[in-house]
This record gives structure tokens, C-alpha cells and sequence, in this order.
């Protein structure tokens, strides 16, 4: 990005700023006041600052705060087994700001409402774990920050106390993948560490006991992270912290705004985390097709090149022509094989994304939402949809919405067996293995370049002089360069009539689809009050434009 054109982007940012504030001042809601006069305090102490911020986050007694006195050498630096951080504290590294936070899920939800405030004040993450790596709790915070939060690009995830485990690095990357899928840890920048042991070297005086500590403590692998995180961020960081900000406000004002009661606020979180599970799944699932369908592409290209290798000067046509039908039959395997993967991968990932439904209506804050619409309210067993309205027990928002009620029951089946068997019957029909016709096809298209071949070798092999023989070597490079691209235009073909009915069919068809429903259900919810509901409109859209804008800056990071 050039000066000028960052430039513009900075005086973008400042704009969505500045218009944020306006829609937040505008409301009459005192909580929103409070929001409003808080992000106007942090937009003008954010300006007064010239250093990058980096806060430092994890579950409690994870060492973030050994990490931290081990990297800046401050005694102040409070170390305890004890809960020893319960506020934000700051410390001066070269020229950034490192911020230890309280540990999360400590039992301290006041705690964890501090770290999640300075999460969206700062303009880089250093994730902390112990080597058991992540607790439930602490991997659903993780993928809060990483996907919700839109912060993957600003993270760094450091796995320490690496002296406990008995294990290798290697051992614990299949855990680590599991919490942080869609994404893999190397775009966390994760290192694995042990900040006690650095800390150690730091007092010893026996040589060889130092070169054992720094060696177990692997701190320059750290450094060597923290500075690529820094490097790709010291400029973009500045506009992106103050969009996350607002973000965070906004989302936090859109949900108050937006009902009027806690139940309708309940229903609209677990509505929410739906939309990050079907999001979740729909990039695990974009990730499996395009790994396989670029697999899918160079093998083609492989395929081709065995083909081209043939036009050498010493294999006759025939001797080409039969390698091209070998390279037919060898293309119509693959992709049959490129099918059949890409339909088991989605059918485990349907599989997991019934599950995780199913999980998500069974936690807490699902049981609460169903137990208002069981027994107690009705005293029956089951929900009668149709006497909802008349039910006064039942809350305001779910007697306004009998659709809303059968939502609840209805949660976890977006993914129905119809589904799962249609999607066989779809690879069926749409994902046909690139066969009989196809080739006959393609071969023709060969042939204008094979039986030149063919006249080339003719002349080649009555060749008398050294320049005609270089004269017919450069033809045959030429047929050969030919006949690559000729595979690389099949490979492409391939690929993009595949990608276009996955698209078609299972991104728009399914995942899309689910997606629009979620976001009807959630504008059920809303009040249509006047004025109401004129400022939620207005965050609603300012916070979509936030988003969009967060994406861009980072794709040109």
C-alpha cells in the first residue's frame, strides 16, 4: 500500500470513527451514553499514543506474566501460582506497550469482562497457554477472538511452560488444530516456550546450566514471532485497532437497542454463536475442496507433463498417441478419487456441524431458553406452537413470535438426513468423473499439435545438418509447451465447472441459505418502535461497513 493510498485508508477510518460516535451519541439509552462517552475517550487517548499496544491474554496461571518479565527484565512484575493479576497493567518494551490482563475463566467474570475490553484496545495479541494447551472454556475465548473478533491477523499464540511436557512440539499441533480450525497455528505465528526457564538464565551463572536453560526456554523463537507480528502490523495496526473498537462497542449497544428484554437478548447471542458454528463449518469445508481441487490441478499438470516428456525426438507419434489414452484413463481416476474425497469431507463436516449444534442448544444458555418454553410455562411436555400467543407465562418476545418458539426446537436440524442424502445424490449428478466423452473430446483438441509432432520427428530423423537439428529441437519445444497448456486449460476447466456446482449447490444452497435464516430469526426479535428502531438500522449498517472495511485493510496487509 502506498503512502498516499494509506493515507486515504487512515482518513476512511478516522470517518467510520467519527460517524460511529455520532449514531452512539444520538440515542437516549443511558447505557449507550456511557459506550458513547467511553469510545470518544478512547478515540482521543488512542491518538495521543505513538506506540503499538500488545496485551497479553490467556487462561489464569498460563505465565503470561512470567512472559512478560522474562521479555522486558521488570522485577516489578508480579509472579504468583495465585489469581496475582486482577487489573490492567502496563510496562515499556523498546518502543511498544505490553499489557498484562487477568486470566480468563478464573471464576472471575468481572475479570474476564476487563480482558475482553482491552482485547478490542489493543492493536496486537499474544495468546497465552500452558502446555496441557486449552481448557473448553479457553479454546471457546480463543475462537472468540480469533473468528468474532476478526483478530487471526493480529495474533500471536505462544504455548509455554514447554519444560513440563514430555512430549514434542510436533505432539501438540493435532490438539491445537482442533481449537483453532478453520485457520492453522502458523497463521498465529505459535511458538512453543518456556518463559520460567529464560527468566532462569538470567540469574545463572554456570555456563553450562545457561546453555541447557536457553535451549529448554526456545525464547528466540518467541522474539523471532513477536517481531514478524509486529513488522506486518506496525503500520496497519493503527487503523485497524480503532475499527475493532467500535466494533466491539457497537455490538454490544445493537444488542441492547435491539430487544427489550433478557430472554430476547439470550436468543440473539445463541442465534449469534449458530452463525459462527454454519460460518466456521462453511470455511472447514471451503478449505477441504480447494486443497483438493488444487491437488486435483497438479496432478493434471503431472499428468500432462508424462505426455510432453514423450515429445523427445526418440518416441514415435504412436508411441505419444498411446500415452495420451494412459493419461485419459489416469485423469478420470483422479478425478473420481477428487470427488469421493471432497463428498466424505463434507459429509464429516455435516456431521459436525449437526454436533456442535446439538452442543450449543444443550449449554446453558440454550437449556435456559428451552426450560422457559417447556413445563413450567405451558405445563405440558412439549411446546403446543399453536397456543403460544395465548400462553401469557410464556415471555413477551416468544408470544410475539410463535416462529421464534419453533426456532428453539428446531435448532440443531439444519443439517436432516434429506440433507445428508441429497448431498450423495447431488455428487452424483453434478460431479460426474471427467470420462469417455470429456476425453474424446480433449484428444481432438490434441490432434492438430500430435500429428505435427508427428511431421517433426519425420523431418528430424532425416536431419542431416547440426543447425536443422536445432531447428526441429526448438519445433518439438514448442509442441512440448503446447501440450502443457493444453493440460493446464483442461485442469483449469475441470476445477472451475466443479467450484462453480459446489458454489451453486452446497455454498449458496445450504450454507447461505442457513445463514439468511439465522439473520430473518434474528430480525424477528427486534422491536419496530420509531426511533428505536432507526438507530438500530444505523449500527446495524455502520457495523456491516466496519466489518467490510477491517477485511479490506487486512487483505492488503
Amino acid at each position: 500500500m502506498s503512502e498516499m493510498k494509506f493515507k486515504q485508508v487512515a482518513k476512511q477510518v478516522e470517518d467510520v470513527c467519527s460517524e460511529s460516535l455520532r449514531i452512539l451519541s444520538s440515542s437516549t439509552d443511558s447505557e449507550i451514553d456511557v459506550f458513547a462517552r467511553d469510545f470518544e475517550i478512547f478515540i482521543h487517548e488512542y491518538q495521543q499514543k505513538a506506540q503499538l499496544t500488545i496485551a497479553f491474554v490467556g487462561q489464569y496461571n498460563a505465565g503470561k506474566s512470567t512472559l512478560i518479565k522474562a521479555l522486558t527484565g521488570d522485577t516489578s512484575v508480579r509472579i504468583s501460582a495465585e489469581i496475582c493479576t486482577d487489573r490492567i497493567t502496563e510496562y515499556l518494551w523498546k518502543e511498544v506497550i505490553l499489557i498484562d490482563t487477568p486470566g480468563i475463566y478464573a471464576g472471575r467474570t468481572d475479570h474476564d469482562q476487563i480482558t475482553l475490553e482491552q482485547i478490542s484496545k489493543s492493536d496486537l495479541l499474544i495468546f497465552v497457554v500452558p502446555n496441557e494447551l486449552f481448557n473448553p472454556q479457553g479454546g471457546d475465548f480463543f475462537k472468540r477472538v480469533a473468528n468474532e473478533m476478526q483478530r487471526v491477523g493480529q495474533m500471536l499464540l505462544v504455548v509455554n511452560k514447554m519444560s513440563r511436557e514430555r512430549g514434542k512440539p510436533e505432539d501438540l499441533l493435532k490438539s491445537l488444530l482442533e481449537v483453532v480450525e478453520p485457520h492453522h497455528p502458523n497463521d498465529f505465528h505459535t511458538c512453543f516456550i518456556d518463559a520460567d526457564s529464560y527468566f532462569n538464565t538470567q540469574c545463572e551463572k554456570d555456563e553450562d546450566e545457561k546453555e541447557f536453560l536457553l535451549e529448554e526456554a526456545n525464547f528466540d523463537a518467541f522474539l523471532t514471532s513477536l517481531h514478524k507480528l509486529i513488522d506486518k502490523n506496525k503500520f496497519y495496526a493503527r487503523l485497524l485497532t480503532p475499527l475493532n473498537r467500535a466494533l466491539d462497542i457497537l455490538e454490544r449497544s445493537y444488542n441492547i437497542l435491539s430487544t427489550d428484554n433478557k430472554s430476547a437478548r439470550d436468543f440473539l447471542e445463541l442465534l449469534h454463536r449458530k452463525m459462527l458454528l454454519i460460518k466456521t463449518s462453511q470455511i472447514r469445508f471451503r478449505n477441504c475442496y480447494i486443497a483438493e481441487f488444487n491437488n486435483l490441478e497438479h496432478g493434471i499438470l503431472m499428468i500432462g507433463e508424462g505426455v510432453a516428456s514423450k515429445v523427445d525426438g526418440r518416441h514415435s507419434e504412436k508411441d505419444i498417441n498411446l500415452t495420451i489414452k494412459k493419461a485419459e484413463k489416469e485423469i478420470e481416476s483422479t478425478t473420481k478419487q477428487t470427488i469421493e474425497k471432497i463428498q466424505l469431507g463434507l459429509e464429516e463436516e455435516l456431521s459436525k456441524l449437526q454436533i456442535q449444534l446439538e452442543q450449543l442448544l444443550q449449554s446453558r444458555l440454550g437449556r435456559s431458553l428451552v426450560e422457559e418454553v417447556q413445563v413450567s410455562s405451558t405445563g405440558k411436555k412439549q411446546v403446543d406452537y399453536e397456543e403460544v400467543e395465548k400462553t401469557p407465562e410464556i415471555p413477551s418476545f416468544l408470544r410475539k413470535s410463535p416462529e421464534t418458539v419453533r426456532a428453539i426446537g428446531n435448532f440443531a436440524s439444519a443439517v436432516s438426513r434429506d440433507l445428508v442424502y441429497n448431498v450423495g445424490k447431488f455428487f452424483g449428478v453434478k460431479f460426474r468423473p471427467w470420462g469417455a466423452v470429456n476425453g474424446a473430446k480433449f484428444i481432438r483438441g490434441l490432434g492438430p499439435i500430435i500429428g505435427g509432432v508427428g511431421l517433426i520427428l519425420e523431418i528430424f530423423l532425416n536431419a542431416k545438418q547440426e543447425q536443422d537439428e536445432a531447428e526441429y529441437e526448438q519445433k518439438l519445444r514448442e509442441a512440448r509447451s503446447d501440450l502443457r497448456q493444453s493440460f493446464r486449460q483442461l485442469a483449469s476447466e475441470i476445477r472451475s465447472e466443479y467450484e462453480e456446482n459446489i458454489k451453486s449447490e452446497i455454498i449458496s444452497g445450504f450454507y447461505e441459505s442457513e445463514l439468511q435464516d439465522v439473520e430473518r430469526q434474528r430480525d424477528e426479535l427486534r422491536n419496530d418502535e420509531g426511533s428505536k428502531i432507526e438507530i438500530v438500522n444505523r449500527i446495524k449498517h455502520i457495523i456491516q461497513k466496519i466489518k467490510k472495511q477491517i477485511v479490506t485493510i487486512e487483505n492488503n496487509a
